[in-house]
């Protein structure tokens, strides 16, 4: 997923953004028709591991995890 306004650096930036938006959109749009959390979860993985095939499942779900849910505090 490239866009074609930026060939540099800024390139992953780009993709970074979109990915996160595609993920958080994935995960509050199944939690907004009813479904349980735990499958809003995998399937916002799923989306991330898409567009990110690199990186380790375990890490996939702390990355997208942190995004919709935000860092957990004690």
């Amino acid at each position: 997923m490239t866009d074609p306004r930026f060939s540099g650096p800024e390139q992953p930036i780009v993709d970074a953004i979109a990915c996160r938006d595609a993920v958080q959109r994935c995960y509050s749009g199944l939690c907004r028709c009813g479904q349980p959390e735990r499958y809003a979860l995998e399937a916002a993985v799923t989306v991330y591991r898409y567009h990110h095939p690199e990186i380790p499942p375990a890490q996939a779900e702390t990355i997208v995890s942190h995004w919709v849910a935000g860092p957990v505090r004690h």
